[in-house]
């Protein structure tokens, strides 16, 4: 009769562990299921690079000639690179979504 006991206990324990083992697995195939992933060319991040910086001069030229206020300038090379960034990345995430749009459905 100890055996038994001792066996039910051992039972119990490695369904416990295999139940908590895949409820696990589950839930990070989901988080995984739901992340995007924009993917960029080494040609198409450049060309980012390159316009964030040609926003950055651009604002801080202007507020520059403008104010004369060194901070006010940086605050417009920030506000003017996240604006470009985002106009910049518009079709990569668009293409993202369409990949993956029935996965994106249930995360949303």
């Amino acid at each position: 009769m100890g055996i038994g006991r001792i066996g039910g206990y051992f039972f119990v324990a490695l369904v416990s562990v295999l139940l908590t083992y895949f409820v696990v697995r589950v839930q990070e195939g989901d988080t995984q299921r739901c992340d995007v992933h924009p993917k960029l060319t080494s040609q198409g991040l450049a060309a980012i690079k390159t316009n964030l910086e040609r926003a950055r001069a651009a604002a801080h030229d202007a507020t520059m000639k403008d104010k004369h206020d060194a901070q006010a300038a940086y605050q417009a090379e920030e506000s003017s690179a996240e604006q470009q960034f985002v106009y910049d990345m518009r079709d990569a995430v668009a293409a993202e979504y369409h990949r993956h749009r029935r996965a994106l459905d249930g995360c949303f």
